[in-house]
């Protein structure tokens, strides 16, 4: 590969971007940056059966989609390109069904092709790439798209809306011991609650997976991967969510008000409540929608502690 001018100003715009290109994945391997494909080709064919009549006249029935294989470019870089390479190749040879996530598409594919080049002693190693895509359905894509991206909307909003919570408590949370020993009937210390391992932090986590996996550009009726990643996480947030208001409201109930620190605390777990309860109705929203969008069927809602 010879350094031309025009190639050095590729690489260059190409770092410049690095954090700018969405990652695509092929089973366990995940490229990001400068090894996302160049090129993702998709297609198909609209089967056709055609009746010719007498006079010239002519019958034509659609018998079928029929998608082209997918068809990738890019390039591993950096010292671990080869044993990336190799992971690829390894896939390949095995021949069973990977899951491939990217350009807008979540698919259980085969590799059929693959094939790379051993360049600038491993550091730079070109890949070429084609996946045999399963059979695919007709969809009303504008309207699962459209409900994608109201549901990734709603877990952003409750993402925003419970860290803003978190933060308000934070100097009890790091208080713990000198505040809210005094408090007579305090259940669950808050510092339990909104912890690395508390109750908040598990549902922060799993609607970052469901605004990650939710976009204007995905189809759920076409993905039922992705589909069942969000109805996962959004069923463990709603878990979390009761627990979280369930707990909340024990506080608010125990919390004697015969000092500074009651009141004080009062105060955080009624905000840490108020939260889970509006995070609550997104997450409610946005089952409802997901649901909707892959003509699922709901028994109640997921949120249901007051």
């Amino acid at each position: 590969m010879s350094l031309t001018l025009l190639n050095a100003e590729t690489a260059i715009g190409s770092i410049g971007r690095l954090w700018a290109s969405a990652p695509v994945t092929i089973g366990a391997l995940t490229l990001t940056g400068m090894e996302v494909p160049d090129v993702i080709r998709d297609g198909g064919t609209q089967q056709v059966a055609v009746h010719r009549l007498p006079g010239g006249n002519r019958i034509i029935d659609a018998v079928g989609n029929d998608p082209d294989r997918l068809e990738l470019s890019g390039r591993f870089v950096g010292p671990t390109a080869y044993e990336r390479a190799l992971l690829l190749k390894q896939m390949r040879i095995l021949g069973q069904p990977v899951q491939f996530t990217g350009a807008g598409l979540s698919l259980t594919v085969k590799i059929v092709q693959y094939s790379y080049d051993y360049q600038q002693k491993g550091i730079v190693i070109p890949y070429r790439l084609v996946l045999e895509q399963p059979s695919q359905m007709a969809v009303t894509s504008a309207i699962t798209s459209g409900l994608s991206a109201l549901i990734g909307s709603d877990a952003a909003s409750s993402i925003s809306g419970i860290t803003g919570a978190l933060d308000d408590v934070s100097t009890i949370a790091s208080n713990i011991e000198g505040q809210l020993s005094t408090v007579v009937g305090q259940v669950t210390p808050i510092a339990d609650m909104v912890g690395a391992g508390g109750v908040f932090a598990g549902i922060q986590d799993n609607l970052s997976v469901v605004n990650g996996l939710s976009g204007a550009g995905v189809n759920l009726a076409s993905t039922p991967e992705s589909a069942a990643s969000l109805l996962s996480g959004l069923e463990a947030s709603g878990s979390g969510l009761n627990t979280a208001i369930s707990e909340t409201g024990s506080n608010l109930e125990g919390i004697s008000l015969t000092n500074a620190a009651g009141l004080s605390t009062l105060t955080q777990n009624a905000e840490l409540h108020s939260t889970s309860v509006t995070s609550g109705g997104l997450v409610n929203r946005a089952y409802a929608n997901t649901l909707t969008a892959t003509d699922g069927t709901q028994n109640g809602p997921l949120v249901t502690a007051q």
